[in-house]
């Protein structure tokens, strides 16, 4: 399964570059969070997107792979667009929220970005 959704605004906090992380969320989001989020438009809503291990996500023209997917990823995306994007390696206790990515880099990204979740 594919789901594409297009990033229609970057939060003012959303990148740090000592951070290796991106936060997720579709245009629901309330403004405290679009200032240190990554807003995305889905396509179309998306009714189940199971990210597992194996699984890649590509954001523009950067493939990642998924090394680790948490348990709450599936019911956040389907409902509020959110995940928690991690470039960095996946610790003894990961987050539940968390897609925790490799290669470990932080792509660039822009408004009109596409993401690509290919589960």
């Amino acid at each position: 399964m594919t789901i594409t959704a297009t990033v229609q605004s970057i939060g003012a906090n959303a990148i740090d570059s000592k951070e290796p992380i991106l936060v997720l969320f579709d245009e629901t989001a309330t403004a405290p969070l679009q200032q240190i989020a990554v807003i995305q438009k889905f396509e179309q809503p998306i009714v189940s997107l199971s990210l597992v291990a194996g699984s890649t996500i590509t954001i523009d023209r950067q493939t990642y792979t998924v090394a680790f997917a948490g348990g709450l990823v599936e019911a956040n995306l389907t409902s509020i667009g959110h995940a928690t994007l991690y470039f960095k390696p996946v610790p003894a206790k990961p987050m539940e929220n968390g897609i925790y990515l490799t290669p470990n880099q932080l792509p660039t990204i822009k408004v009109g970005s596409v993401i690509t979740y290919q589960a």
